[in-house]
């Protein structure tokens, strides 16, 4: 029996691994149940004897050597239960937790698959970009252009999933098929075709195939004239809909129109802007931007380009101060807006403007009205995620967002990285290394961002600071790379690098150096440099009560306060701003208006651990916030005991802030000062002893002089 059940559970498991079927399985089982009774009967019946086997009853009970074999037997018995021992508690915690997470894994991709059916009902086609046939390879942006017309107005039909340009365009110029392409976006559809533009004339080809057999279900060319660009676009995207109407049951009257024909050269401007702007580097927006220009310049009236004109002005490429890309955008917003209010493109444009001027509320209805619009603009589903997870603390409408995103557009770079990072907050790090691993050739320096935060979980903060060198290896001019190796600087001590490291000193850099004064003196400047970021404000707030200074702070905090609707979230209202303006309203002492603070903390730990948010590394922990709200509420002892676990998990607690004063002075609060301090001392050494010995990173950043030296001299400490 044992050896049987030993058996099974081998088979069991190593079956699947060689691609064997259950089928197999299912045999063995059957063999093994039909031949135990038999050997029953067969053991009962003979008895093993020198001379071989023999009838029991003709065994002379005194010759006999059961006794002996009885202790062989038991011999093998034990050393089977071992091994059922062995294989069960392998099985448990060895095998258990990988089929846990496989299943998990399916049940997450089933929730996406039913989500997505409820959204579209299953209805889900991709758009290749069409090939330029033309003689002129620069003719490239105007058949992208004609691709991505059609998509956006396929995108349009309610209950139509459309994949949008960024994935589908990324199989330019690639040798796949069309089943297999079908099947890495998760669409049923795909329509492909080509462009030949010769002088006033094109020849569109457009076919449109199901994937599964990868047959054509309707195919067509058209002969125009450019000035018919227009036509010929409703023409196809009426054939498209006719043709999908009765397999997809598109409840539609008629297939989506152009918004409004434009100039010609305006138009053919605006398409060599969109194919910049979706490059996302600084000198393609600017590009994107002077061909917008142009486009406006021929047609005043291009709602369109307005819109584009305005989000490209406000994406953050172009190293310009809030304040000014407001003021170059928000015309352009008030125009597209006035001119056509029904394109999902104006609402984003109002919604990025919104959040620049630090009206969230405002910018979410934008951003929910481009949405309703096109449901299939994932790029309005990435920034009503942000506001949702970074300003208000809704964690798991945030969520939803990401992963639609990434069903709508599962090859975009930023959609992938913020799933990644998702997945990461919540703890499912398996998931979150297969996803990143998407980004390791379409985006290294990303992808390296990403390992190195991955590694530096737990409070391993040198794997940050390695990680981010990574990403600057791969490409120096990333400025985030350099934002966030500041911080991972200041993390490990490092005073001289982590303010010179960027071209701009962040006020959080100077009070994770524990440096309230050089926070207030950074937070200033950046808000004389751009009054208009209502979050610059905030932050100066905290630095002043940092300090000290409540006065000054209160106003700041308190207009951070309800900017942000009495909401704690991550960038918005953090936990410090909540304790800050604790801190400043006890100081005053009105104690009433601190209970409003404290019942705010406990929602967005309540939020964070509603969605499986435990930790976010060195930033955020639902264990400091709760334990901070219970300290502040009279609970010391098991606040500081919930403080204590945060920081053992790697969360930093600000060393130098005055509003934490009353914390700090705690008896139980010295051991877990000390403690942080020792980590920083730890990875300090670990990064040093790296980047000092041997640099890897030396063509893109060196220690500043002296760092060495004084590591060398303290014998590596």
């Amino acid at each position: 029996l044992i050896a049987a059940w030993l058996l099974i559970q081998i088979v069991e498991t190593l079956f699947p691994i060689f691609g064997l079927s259950d089928a197999l399985i299912r045999l063995v089982a059957i063999l093994l149940f039909i031949g135990f009774p038999i050997i029953l009967i067969f053991s009962w019946a003979y008895e093993l004897t020198p001379e071989g086997l023999k009838l029991e009853r003709d065994v002379d009970r005194s010759r006999s050597v059961v006794h002996h074999t009885g202790k062989k037997l038991d011999r093998a018995i034990i050393v089977v239960l071992t091994l059922a021992v062995g294989f069960f508690a392998v099985d448990k915690f060895v095998l258990d937790p990988a089929r846990d997470a496989e299943l998990q894994e399916q049940a997450v991709q089933r929730g996406r698959s039913e989500a997505l059916t409820e959204s579209f009902g299953g209805n889900s086609i991709a758009v290749l970009p069409f090939v330029n046939m033309s003689d002129d390879a620069s003719n490239e942006y105007f058949s992208d252009g004609i691709s991505e017309e059609l998509l956006n107005l396929l995108s349009k039909i309610q209950r139509l999933r459309v994949i949008s340009r960024s994935s589908s365009f990324s199989y330019r110029d690639k040798d796949i098929h069309i089943p297999t392409i079908a099947k890495q976006l998760n669409v049923s559809y795909v329509l492909e075709g080509s462009v030949r533009k010769y002088g006033n004339q094109v020849r569109i080809t457009a076919q449109l195939i199901e994937a599964r057999s990868d047959t054509h279900l309707w195919s067509e060319t058209y002969n125009r004239k450019i000035d018919d660009l227009f036509a010929i676009q409703d023409e196809i995207s009426a054939a498209i809909v006719e043709s999908l109407r009765d397999k997809l049951n598109l409840d539609v009257s008629e297939a989506p129109r152009v918004t409004a024909a434009v100039n010609t050269e305006a138009h053919d401007a605006y398409l060599r802007g969109r194919y910049l702007i979706a490059q996302r580097t600084q000198a393609s927006i600017e590009g994107a931007i002077r061909e917008f220009e142009k486009a406006i310049s021929l047609d005043p009236d291009f709602a369109l380009a307005h819109a584009e004109l305005a989000i490209a002005n406000q994406l953050g490429y172009l190293g310009i101060t809030y304040a000014e890309s407001a003021v170059r955008a928000a015309p352009h917003v008030v125009k597209a807006m006035a001119l056509d209010p029904s394109i999902a493109e104006a609402h984003a444009a109002a919604g990025h403007l919104s959040i620049t001027e630090g009206d969230i509320q405002e910018a979410l209805k934008h951003f929910e009205k481009a949405i309703q619009i096109n449901p299939n603009y994932a790029g309005a589903y990435i920034w009503m995620g942000n506001i949702l997870d970074n300003f208000l603390g809704r964690y798991a409408e945030a969520f939803a967002m990401r992963e639609m995103t990434v069903q709508l557009d599962p090859l975009s770079i930023p959609a992938l990285g913020n799933y990644v990072g998702e997945l990461m907050r919540r703890g499912r790090l398996a998931e979150a290394d297969r996803e990143a691993e998407k980004l390791a050739s379409m985006a290294p320096s990303k992808y390296a961002l990403y390992r190195g935060y991955r590694l530096s979980l737990g409070g391993k903060w040198a794997n940050g600071a390695l990680g981010a060198l990574d990403a600057l290896r791969i490409d120096s001019g990333r400025r985030r790379a350099r934002y966030q190796l500041a911080s991972w600087f200041a993390l490990i001590g490092l005073e001289k690098e982590a303010l010179t490291i960027g071209d701009v000193t962040l006020p959080i850099v100077a009070s994770i150096l524990g440096k309230p004064e050089k926070a207030i003196a950074v937070a200033e400047a950046l808000l004389a440099k751009d009054s208009i970021f209502a979050r610059t404000r905030g932050e100066l707030g905290l630095a002043l009560a940092g300090a000290g200074n409540y006065d000054r702070a209160r106003p700041l905090l308190e207009e951070s306060w309800q900017r942000y609707g009495g909401h704690v979230g991550a960038r918005g209202l953090s936990v410090d701003h909540a304790a800050a303006l604790i801190a400043v309203r006890r100081a005053a002492g009105e104690r009433d208006g601190v209970g409003n603070l404290l019942a705010a903390i406990r929602d967005d730990v309540r939020r964070l651990d509603e969605t499986g948010i435990s930790t976010a590394g060195w930033s955020l922990s639902a264990d400091y916030e709760n334990g901070l709200a219970t300290y502040f509420a009279g609970d010391e002892e098991r606040g500081l005991a919930l403080i204590a676990r945060a920081a053992e998990d790697g969360y930093f607690i600000r060393p130098n802030e005055a509003y934490l004063q009353d914390l700090y002075e705690h008896p139980a609060f010295a051991p877990i000062r000390a403690g942080q301090e020792a980590r920083q001392v730890r990875e300090r050494k670990r990064f040093l002893h790296i980047v000092c010995t041997d640099n890897p990173y030396e063509a893109v950043w060196q220690p500043a002089e002296g760092t060495c030296e004084r590591f060398t001299a303290a014998g590596g400490n």
